[in-house]
């Protein structure tokens, strides 16, 4: 009779201890699915709902557009030189833009030279004026065209002494 009271005391020990180690595989389970997946994968696996599928919906961008090359001084009397072009919206208006390119030299001339040399030795302000050339290039294609079709700027050479 003992030996069937151990018996079954063993086996509840070791039910005890099975369910234990279920118990945390399962919270560990839930803690790697949490931080691989943003928490997706645990809600969904507790029972929540599925998260909505977004389709990727790509910018819409046309062709891109050759500034050229612009030297000018700073404000500072320090000398820069950059090459830029232009990426242009779905539209092309690459025949439109070039009637421009004396206005927009002078835009871009008026906009550089209003920074220092050491303004534009970090990412963040070659950036803003990215954003402030094409805030002001677009001012002018507007009146020409009726559209801002300038959707981005990239330097193709930015050269400062």
């Amino acid at each position: 009779m003992a030996t069937t009271a151990k018996k079954a005391e063993e086996q509840t020990d070791g039910g005890a201890k099975k369910g234990g180690k279920k118990k945390l595989i399962l919270i560990i389970l839930l803690v790697v699915l949490a931080a691989a997946g943003g928490g997706v994968g645990a809600s969904v696996l507790l029972g929540g709902s599925k998260p909505a599928k977004t389709a990727f919906v790509p910018p819409k961008v046309g062709p891109v557009y050759d500034f050229g090359q612009i030297t000018t001084n700073l404000a500072d009397g320090h000398l820069i030189q950059v090459s830029m072009s232009f990426q242009l919206g779905v539209k092309d208006l690459a025949a439109d833009v070039s009637p421009l390119s004396k206005s927009l030299t002078s835009i871009a001339i008026n906009d550089l030279s209003a920074w220092t040399y050491t303004q534009l030795l970090s990412v963040a302000a070659k950036q803003q004026l990215a954003a402030q050339l094409i805030k002001d290039f677009n001012k002018v294609i507007k009146v020409a065209t009726g559209k801002n079709e300038i959707t981005g700027i990239y330097y193709t050479n930015f050269i400062m002494q």
